[in-house]
């Protein structure tokens, strides 16, 4: 059966910079504008929740986009262009790092990946990552919205270690903290580092997430709200996204698809 799923992407950095798990500002630019030529209608975590529960009203080209862990380039270069473009998208922070308090950006200095994290486990954490003023700001534009990725960052350390006790706590505290600055439901988590087990997914579901976020490739229909498939997206163009979400559009094509590129 064709356009059966909802492509979820997974983004990370867009900024100038030459760096891992980044894209280009002109080339996310580029990526918008031709999902827009092309008919491709972003998604909010409401809409998507929706979708997911109101399958035969799912429109054919329809995309979530997301982005992990709130870096303040997702501030200074993706919120402006997806609002110059009328599009949505998802990001998910972990609370412990976002700070209070003002910060100018004018001279804002892209990091590495690693560079950005070694920077939000110290005291200057706020020049990598978002702060609340801003994620208020981006949530309450609904141009991005703001979800869960716990408290820590460390939720695979807990799962390896089975300290279940201590994983639901960074869960609940990620969503409770959400819940009360931004005065508004938090049904969205995304595992950090893509790493979950299943008495993690139960504990998650328990706390009343709704829609829990993996970094594996794949489909995504209501079977699986549990453990939603992501696309990490590439620093290539426009043709190049919207050549892959018809195939994840589909249960058939993205089997077929893959069944090719792992040689399963």
């Amino acid at each position: 059966m064709l356009h059966n799923s909802i492509p979820v992407v997974m983004y990370h950095h867009v900024s100038p910079a030459d760096r891992e798990l980044n894209v280009y500002p002109e080339i996310f630019e580029d990526q918008l504008r031709t999902l827009s030529g092309r008919g491709w209608k972003t998604l909010s975590g409401e809409e998507f929740l929706y979708h997911m529960d109101n399958g035969k009203e799912m429109p054919k080209k329809c995309v979530l986009l997301t982005f992990d862990d709130g870096f303040a380039d997702n501030y200074v270069y993706a919120y402006p262009l997806l609002k110059k473009h009328g599009m949505k998208a998802m990001l998910f922070i972990a609370t412990d790092f976002i700070e209070d308090g003002d910060i100018k950006r004018d001279s804002f200095i892209p990091l590495s990946h690693n560079d950005a994290w070694d920077l939000a486990y110290s005291e200057r954490r706020a020049e990598a990552l978002c702060t609340w003023n801003e994620v208020k700001e981006m949530d309450a534009s609904g141009v991005i919205d703001i979800q869960s990725h716990g408290i820590s960052h460390n939720t695979p350390d807990y799962m390896t270690e089975k300290k279940y006790g201590m994983l639901k706590e960074d869960l609940a505290g990620g969503k409770e903290t959400l819940e009360k600055r931004l005065s508004k439901k938090i049904l969205h988590f995304a595992w950090p580092r893509g790493h979950y087990d299943q008495e993690g997914i139960k504990i998650a579901r328990d706390l009343g997430y709704r829609a829990l976020y993996t970094t594996d490739r794949g489909t995504n229909t209501p079977a699986n709200l549990h453990m939603i498939n992501r696309l990490p997206v590439k620093c290539k163009n426009g043709k190049w996204l919207c050549g892959k979400l018809p195939i994840y559009s589909s249960t058939f094509l993205s089997k077929l698809y893959l069944g090719v590129r792992t040689g399963i």
